[in-house]
C-alpha cells in the first residue's frame, strides 16, 4: 500500500495545480510557473501509463528544468517518479539504481541539506518492497530524523511515520500501532498543516486494517468511521493512499467476497495486490489459495527461479482439477501427475530450507558485523591511545634531552671557561634531567608491568602504616619553606595490617603524592590513614590549584592532564584508579576547589580472591 503513495499523491497534485494560483504549482525556487507545471503534469501523467520510455523521457525533462532552476526538491521528485513507477511493478533493481542516483546527486549539492531525507525515505520503500523489514525500518527512521527541523516537517513527517507503520503491517502489528500513535501525536501538533486531514484519514485507514488483522471488528468499524470523517474534511484531493485498502476490508466484512477480490485486482501495486488477496483468502478460510498467493509474492521477490516454480505450481493445480473432473483418466497420466506434484513439493521444501539457511546466514553475518564494529572501536581506541602516548612521551623526553644537549655543548666548548660553582651547577642540571628521563622510563616500565600482571595472585599481609611512611620518604623534593608535608595516622595501634598487594599500594600512594607536589606551591600536603569496618582509607589532601570543572568527570582517564604545561604523561591517576579496581577497591575524587583537592583510595580489609 505504501509503495504507491507518492504516485497517488502527486497524481492528485496534478488536478490541484489546475485549481490554484501559479505560485502554488511550483516550489519557491522556480521562476517559470507555466513551464514547471506543464512538465510536472506530463511526468506524473506518464507515471500512470505502462510505457517506461515515455515515463523516463518525461522525468528527464522535468529533472533538467528543476536543476536549471536550482530546485532540488523538484529534481528529487523526478527521481522518485521513476523509482515509484518501477516499485509499483516490482522492478526492484531499477528502482534501487534510480534511488542511488538521486542520493549521489543530493550528496554533490552542498545546498540541498533539507532535501537529504529523500534518500533514506526512498531506500525504505525499496527495502519494504523486497521484504527487508529491518532495513526498511532503519531507513525510514533515518528519514524521520533528517526531516525534523526542515520546512517539510509539518507536511511530510506524518507520511514517514505512516510508512514505518505500514512496513510492520504484515510483520508486527504492535509495532505498526506504535507508529500510528506517533503519526496522530505529530498531527495534533500540526493541525494547520495543509495535509492534516489527508494524513489523518490515512492514519485511521491503516489503524482499521491493523484492527481487522487483530480480529477487533468493533475497533475496525470505529477507526473506519474516523477515517471517513477525516476524509470528508480533506480539501487536498489526494487523501486516498490507504483508504481504498481499508474499504476493501469493509466490503469483505459485509460478506461480499467476490467484490472484495475484484476491488483488490484494481490495485495498481503488484505487491499490495497479493497481500490484500492473501488477507481475503485467509479471512474466508481458503488456506490453500492464501498460501499460494503468499508464495507467489515471495517468488516474485526472490528470483526468476521462484517465478518458474510458481508457474509449475499453477500448472499442477490445473492438472489436479482436471484429474478430479476426469475420474477415469489413465494410470499413466495419474503417475505422471503424482510425480510432478512430488517434485513441486520437493521444490517447496528445498525453497523453505533455502530461506531458513539464508536467514541463519544473515543472522550470523549481522553477528559478525557487530563483532567487527566492536573490534574496530577497540582498534581505533588503541590507535588513539598510542598516538596520545607518543605525543606525551615525546614532549616529556624532548625537554630534558634538549637541556642535557645544550649544557653538554657549553661544557665542551673550548673557548668557554667556568668557575667551580658554575661547573657544579651545570653538572647538577645535567644530572637532574638525566634522572628525570630515567625516572620517566622506569615509570613507563612499571606501569606496563603492573597492567600485565595478576595483582590478586601477589597479595600478602601488608603494614599500611609502613607503606605510608615509605611513600612520604620517596616523595619528590618539596620546598619546606612554602609547603608542609603532613601525615595523619588515625589507625588504632595494632590494627595497621591487612591483606593486599603492598608494592601496588606503595606505587599508588607515590603517584598520588607526586601529583599533589606538582600542583601545590604553598600550603600543605597531607596523607591521611584511616579505616572503617571493611576498608582501609588512604586520603591525599593538598592546597593546590584544584581540578577544572570540565575535567572532573574524566580525571581518571589515561593521558588526561590538568595542566598541559606540567611535566608528566597523565597516567598516574589512571594507573591508581585501574589498580584499585583490580584490588577490589576504589579511587575517588573526594573534593576539589580553588583551595585544594582531596583524593581517597579505599582498599578492602578482607580481599576476595575468587
Amino acid at each position: 500500500m505504501m509503495i504507491n503513495h507518492k504516485t497517488r499523491t502527486l497524481f492528485a497534485a496534478v488536478a490541484l495545480m489546475a485549481m490554484v494560483s501559479p505560485s502554488v504549482a511550483q516550489t519557491k525556487m522556480c521562476k517559470d510557473t507555466t513551464e514547471h507545471r506543464r512538465l510536472e503534469i506530463a511526468m506524473w501523467t506518464a507515471g500512470g501509463q505502462d510505457d517506461p520510455e515515455v515515463l523516463y523521457e518525461a522525468c528527464r525533462n522535468f529533472h533538467k528544468h528543476a536543476l536549471a532552476e536550482k530546485d532540488m526538491y523538484s529534481a528529487c521528485q523526478a527521481w522518485i517518479c521513476g523509482a515509484m513507477f518501477n516499485l509499483g511493478r516490482m522492478n526492484i533493481r531499477d528502482a534501487y539504481l534510480i534511488t542511488r542516483q538521486m542520493g549521489e546527486e543530493l550528496a554533490e549539492d552542498k545546498d540541498a541539506t533539507e532535501e537529504r531525507y529523500f534518500m533514506p525515505n526512498m531506500m525504505g520503500h525499496v527495502y519494504s518492497t523486497c521484504g527487508n523489514i529491518s532495513g526498511a525500518m532503519e531507513e525510514f527512521q533515518k528519514a524521520a530524523e533528517a526531516i525534523k527541523g526542515t520546512q517539510y516537517e509539518s507536511d511530510e513527517l506524518a507520511f514517514i511515520y505512516l510508512a514505518l507503520a505500514h512496513a510492520q503491517l504484515n510483520n508486527d502489528l504492535e509495532e505498526a500501532q506504535h507508529w500510528l500513535d506517533e503519526t496522530k501525536t505529530h498531527l495534533e501538533k500540526h493541525q494547520n498543516a495543509r495535509n492534516y486531514y489527508r494524513a489523518k484519514a490515512d492514519a485511521y485507514a491503516l489503524e482499521a486494517i491493523v484492527k481487522f488483522k487483530l480480529h477487533n471488528i468493533p475497533g475496525f468499524r470505529q477507526s473506519l468511521a474516523e477515517m471517513e470523517k477525516a476524509d470528508s474534511c480533506n480539501t487536498v484531493p489526494s487523501g486516498d493512499i490507504f483508504l481504498p485498502y481499508a474499504r476493501i476490508y469493509e466490503i469483505l466484512l459485509d460478506g461480499d467476497v467476490e467484490r472484495a477480490l475484484k476491488e483488490a485486482e484494481k490495485l495498481n501495486n503488484e505487491k499490495e495486490l497479493y497481500l490484500v488477496k492473501c488477507d481475503v483468502y485467509d479471512y474466508i478460510g481458503d488456506k490453500d489459495k492464501a498460501f499460494l498467493t503468499q508464495r507467489e509474492l515471495m517468488h516474485k521477490r526472490d528470483s526468476i527461479t521462484g517465478i518458474m516454480i510458481i508457474e509449475n505450481l499453477e500448472t499442477h493445480e490445473k492438472e489436479i482439477s482436471l484429474l478430479k473432473e476426469q475420474a477415469k483418466m489413465s494410470r499413466r497420466v495419474y503417475l505422471i501427475l503424482v510425480h510432478t506434484v512430488f517434485l513441486a513439493i520437493l521444490a517447496i521444501v528445498l525453497m523453505a530450507r533455502n530461506i531458513m539457511i539464508r536467514r541463519r546466514s544473515r543472522k550470523r553475518l549481522l553477528e559478525k558485523n557487530a563483532e567487527l564494529r566492536a573490534a574496530y572501536k577497540q582498534v581505533s581506541a588503541a590507535d588513539k591511545m598510542r598516538t596520545e602516548f607518543i605525543r606525551n612521551i615525546s614532549h616529556e623526553i624532548r625537554t630534558p634531552l634538549n637541556i642535557i644537549n645544550g649544557f653538554t655543548q657549553v661544557l665542551t666548548e673550548e673557548s668557554m671557561e667556568f668557575d667551580p660553582e658554575e661547573r657544579r651547577t651545570i653538572g647538577n642540571t645535567i644530572s637532574d634531567n638525566t634522572l628525570q628521563i630515567t625516572s620517566l622510563v622506569n615509570k613507563i616500565l612499571a606501569l606496563a608491568n603492573e597492567s600485565s600482571q595478576d595483582l590478586i595472585s601477589k597479595v600478602e599481609e601488608t603494614d599500611a602504616l609502613d607503606v605510608c611512611r615509605k611513600a612520604i620518604q620517596g616523595m619528590p623534593h618539596v620546598d619546606a619553606t612554602n609547603v608542609q608535608v603532613l601525615f595523619d595516622d588515625q589507625i588504632p595501634e595494632g590494627e595497621e595490617k591487612f591483606v593486599t598487594n603492598g608494592y601496588s599500594l606503595l606505587m599508588m600512594l607515590s603517584y598520588m603524592l607526586e601529583n599533589s607536589v606538582k600542583f601545590t606551591e604553598k600550603g600543605h600536603i597531607r596523607l591521611m590513614l584511616d579505616r572503617d569496618d571493611s576498608h582501609f582509607l588512604f586520603s591525599v589532601e593538598d592546597t593546590g590549584c584544584g581540578i577544572p570543572e570540565d575535567k572532573v568527570e574524566v580525571i581518571f582517564e589515561r593521558f588526561m592532564k590538568v595542566d598541559e604545561f606540567k611535566e608528566g604523561l597523565g597516567l598516574g591517576l589512571a594507573y591508581c584508579y585501574e589498580t584499585a579496581q583490580k584490588l577490589g577497591g576504589n579511587l575517588r575524587l573526594a573534593q576539589t576547589s580553588k583551595e585544594g583537592t582531596t583524593f581517597t583510595l579505599s582498599l578492602p580489609i578482607k580481599l576476595n580472591k575468587t
